[in-house]
């Protein structure tokens, strides 16, 4: 089983790679695919980089010109144990560190390089002892102990004189959320890399060819999904004569993935594990707010009607995968992706489909699908340092396109070494996928390809294609395709609920969160399958309160008023 689980993880990953990240743009540009730090790559969209600035003294500048004279800039990385090196390159000696020194008069100098799974432990260390580098990577707590500190340049004269106009396209690609919460009192103190948000929002999934046997419209509000989750039930859509399918798939976590309750609390403008605004304005943990209390009472009544499976509270994920793809379950939420998990149950049983909704509301009020905080990583400058827009400059280099001068295999890849690795400062486009569907859309109303500028863009286009000429094969991702048309639309609209809280965990989020989940999770299944009332939930929101809660809304609050100035 577990041998079955891994390759699965596998399969998803590296889906998921192709999905979501591009080797590279058409022109050669690099492009980070890291699934864990969410970084892709240029997106060609006729920036050259060469864009010009002008200071105030009439002094033209040039993003991607030379620092004159030529500077050295120290710095510290984290570097995985399995990065690839072609004979003769390390992480000091490569092409990204001689393109730094050739192009922008940045010679690279690393303090120190540290295996990931020691880095934070070796960072912290070095900003104790005050030696710290004049650029660094850091994560989201690190980030936060050092604006606190005071440790950090602010990058907001840098970015807005040096930045390529790509590099800030990108940077605010987010809704700028990202640049949002590196900057305190007015100071950019850092350059963000953030993920897709939009790939993180959950979505409705029906299996289609059930409701169309059973003669069932198309989910539009809660009380269709709770008449679907019946219907799939209690009127044997596989046809077998057994009672032996389910309604709505759910598992022991909760909130994961695939599936994840977070659609179904959102559908009650419930908003599970992440802050939002109360009517006053200030910020209050969702988990806790009384929409949550109609929604555990609706899972509770259908848990008892039979409509969850009555063992979901120790079924795992990969269960659910298996009912599917084995025919069993028929409906729940989750990301985007969650067709590329059920390729097999497809190729099984060619009727079998299923379609994304956007969410369906419990009243009039449009149901706002939740999304995290995204960004993983930023890249920060030591107070002080006299050149900044180094990390600028280094930002535009990722972002740019070098063909004509460093080949893709000295820059990006070259066979099975991932070089875009090498370079210090990354960037990220974190609307990737919604680009992807802009193109394709195009690509396939006028049949042409010439457009595309990114490979993933190629892997949908041909997929859809296969699949609209009767190869089952193509269809986990023209399904994919399909979801994203739906949060393209919702991010037209304004449409996520994006968290409020956009930072690191506070001192006491890193003390008691871990805690506090425990006793959320335990709750809320007990609730639902019965074990505990409903009205138990008042009970544990006066622990969570007690037990650590308060404390973190209290630093919450604290950091919301720093991100003012005050």
């Amino acid at each position: 089983m577990k041998a079955k689980k891994a390759k699965l993880v596998a399969i998803c990953v590296l889906s998921l790679l192709l999905v979501i990240v591009s080797a590279c743009s058409n022109s050669g540009s690099p492009s980070n695919g890291s699934p864990n730090n969410g970084n892709s790559g240029a997106v060609n969209n006729g920036d050259t980089g060469t864009d010009t600035g002008n200071k105030d003294d009439g002094e033209v500048i040039d993003p991607m010109g030379k620092i004159d004279p030529p500077v050295e800039i120290t710095a510290i990385r984290p570097l995985d144990s399995t990065t690839k090196f072609a004979e003769g390159e390390s992480i000091e000696n490569n092409a990204w560190n001689r393109l730094y020194e050739q192009e922008f008069g940045i010679k690279l100098k690393y303090l120190w390089v540290a295996d990931t799974s020691q880095y934070d432990q070796k960072f912290n260390v070095a900003m104790v002892s005050g030696k710290l580098a004049d650029i660094m990577p850091v994560n989201a707590i690190q980030f936060q102990q050092l604006v606190d500190a005071d440790q950090l340049e602010d990058l907001s004269e840098a970015l807005e004189k040096y930045g390529t106009e790509k590099s800030k396209l990108l940077l605010e690609k987010d809704g700028g959320v990202g640049l949002d919460s590196a900057t305190f009192g007015g100071k950019l103190l850092g350059l963000p890399l953030a993920s897709s948000y939009t790939d993180n929002a959950p979505l409705l999934w029906v299996r289609t060819d059930w409701l169309e046997k059973l003669g069932l419209p198309e989910p539009k509000t809660m009380d269709d999904v709770l008449a679907i989750a019946d219907a799939f039930v209690n009127q044997d859509p596989d046809n077998n004569g057994q009672k032996d399918t389910y309604g709505l798939g759910v598992e022991k976590l909760f909130y994961g993935a695939v599936p994840g309750l977070q659609g179904f609390f959102n559908s009650y403008h419930a908003y599970p594990e992440i802050w939002v605004k109360d009517d006053e304005g200030k910020l209050v943990y969702g988990s806790i707010q009384p929409e949550m209390k109609e929604a555990l009472a609706k899972l509770q009544q259908m848990y008892k009607d039979g409509l969850i499976d009555r063992e979901f509270g120790v079924k795992d994920a990969e269960k659910i995968f298996q009912a599917v793809n084995s025919g069993k379950l028929g409906m729940f939420y989750g990301l985007m992706y969650a067709p590329l998990l059920f390729q097999d149950g497809k190729t099984n049983d060619p009727n079998m489909d299923w379609k994304a909704f956007p969410l369906p509301s419990i009243d009039g009020e449009v149901a706002k699908p939740q999304t995290p905080f995204t960004v993983g990583r930023y890249y920060v400058v030591r107070k002080g340092v006299k050149n900044p827009e180094a990390a600028v400059k280094m930002l535009n280099a990722f972002h740019h396109g070098w063909e004509d001068k460093y080949p893709p295999t000295e820059i990006t890849q070259d066979g099975d070494i991932e070089k875009w690795h090498y370079a210090l400062v990354t960037g990220s486009n974190p609307t990737q996928n919604l680009d992807m569907y802009v193109k394709v859309t195009e690509g396939l109303e006028k049949n042409d390809t010439s457009g595309f500028d990114a490979p993933g863009q190629n892997v949908f286009y041909d997929s859809i294609v296969k699949f609209r000429e009767g190869d089952m094969s193509g269809w986990g991702y023209t399904r994919v395709y399909d979801a994203q048309k739906l949060l393209y639309e919702y991010n037209q609209n304004n449409g996520y609920q994006m968290t409020e809280y956009i930072a690191g965990p506070t001192p006491t989020m890193v003390e008691k969160d871990s805690t506090l989940k425990k006793m959320e999770l335990e709750m809320f299944t007990k609730i639902v399958m019965g074990e505990a009332s409903i009205d138990e939930f008042d009970d544990f929101v006066s622990d969570w309160k007690k037990l650590g809660g308060d404390v973190i809304t209290e630093e919450v609050a604290a950091w919301h008023k720093s991100k003012n100035g005050n």
